[in-house]
């Protein structure tokens, strides 16, 4: 009895190995390997909200913290991490229309350019969106926007941001660090690649 148990232990997965874990956000089925997710998202199943997480610009897997030593630079760590929130479409507007039918509104009239092309505008003080600021591109960001924190230099992690769009039967958030901003390109590309590519 002892000897099959001990055998039949070694069998067993161990908790930090890799393994596929398949869920699904709606009709939407997504297939990854267990590093790539966050820990809630590692159930597999239906899920409201899958979350997974990946170092810029290579998207290789960032859902771990076992990379993590005395020596690990965490502010650059933290920089290069980009979070993927895969979610049922937002039946109300499409990210790509968000621009110009819910931040219009809010937004003030004083516009900047940013070094990646992109028009930046603050939002008002009143408005729901206080303390954000938003980066799109010309004229009403269907292409890219994204809402960013607005820059604090006294903050102990890097301002964030965060941009959505639909792949067809989901919508997928992307949350980074405002310093990749000139990148979004690159960030909108690999994240609709990653998507993409972990679909089933």
């Amino acid at each position: 009895m002892g000897a099959g148990y001990a055998g039949h232990s070694t069998l067993r997965r161990e908790p930090d190995e890799a393994h596929v874990v398949e869920g699904s956000v709606g009709g939407a089925k997504f297939a990854m390997l267990s590093p790539f997710l966050r820990p809630s998202s590692r159930r597999g199943g239906p899920t409201l909200a899958l979350e997974a997480a990946v170092f810029f610009p290579g998207f290789t897997a960032a859902g771990d913290l076992n990379d993590v030593t005395g020596k690990t630079n965490l502010d650059r760590r933290l920089a290069e991490t980009v979070v993927l929130v895969i979610r049922k479409p937002d039946s109300r507007v499409d990210p790509a229309d968000r621009t110009d039918r819910l931040y219009e509104r809010f937004l003030d009239k004083t516009s900047w350019t940013h070094p990646g092309g992109l028009i930046a505008r603050a939002f008002d003080d009143d408005s729901p969106f206080r303390g954000d600021e938003l980066y799109f591109t010309a004229p009403e960001g269907r292409e890219f926007a994204a809402r960013c924190r607005k820059p604090n230099p006294s903050a102990e992690t890097p301002n964030t941001c965060q941009a959505e769009m639909r792949m067809g039967d989901v919508d997928v958030e992307i949350r980074f660090s405002a310093a990749l901003l000139s990148e979004w390109r690159r960030l909108r590309d690999g994240a609709r690649g990653f998507v993409a590519a972990a679909r089933r």
